[in-house]
């Protein structure tokens, strides 16, 4: 297979999961942006980012955001609207009584992601399966420490207003 079929059939199946998830042209772009994204890095980038794990990961983060934003608008302006807002292309304030109440009220939240999402729980956890007497702590505190996540998440989901499932708006 030839490298036009090969990026040929990217398109084809990312716009098709763009459509999967709905049948509005922001659903379309989303699919259409993760396939030229995976071009993109696939001919280009995958090097670069792989020498580069820290911007990398930031890259990921940020395309991540930035998609999430477009699959959830109403519409492409909307979306547009939006990426916008989020770099100061409205003229929002950089911080309100809302932005400052949801920031306090999921900081734990924040801070377990920002810690998780770091090599470092991997490396205490290697360190810790080292040991004679931490290894079988490990075993038992694995599950309690995914149980007691989920647990607080399931709060956080409990205490926010009502929001409807996603594909309830279909």
């Amino acid at each position: 297979m030839g490298k036009p079929r090969w990026l040929f059939n990217i398109a084809v199946v990312w716009a098709a999961t763009g459509l999967w998830h709905g049948a509005a042209w922001n659903f379309a772009l989303w699919g259409l942006l993760f396939a030229a994204l995976l071009m993109l890095e696939k001919l280009w980038l995958s090097g670069w980012l792989n020498r580069h794990k820290a911007v990398s990961h930031l890259y990921v983060l940020f395309l991540v955001m930035v998609s999430f934003v477009v699959f959830d608008a109403e519409s492409v302006a909307a979306a547009f609207s939006h990426i916008a807002a989020m770099f100061g292309g409205q003229a929002l304030p950089a911080f309100t009584v809302e932005s400052i109440y949801y920031l306090k009220s999921y900081l734990v939240i924040l801070a377990l992601a920002l810690a998780g999402a770091t090599p470092l729980p991997k490396k205490l956890a290697a360190l810790a399966e080292k040991g004679r007497y931490t290894h079988v702590a490990c075993h038992i505190a694995e599950p309690a420490a995914c149980v007691a996540l989920l647990t607080v998440c399931t709060a956080y989901l409990i205490d926010g207003s009502f929001n409807p499932f996603l594909y309830f708006r279909f």
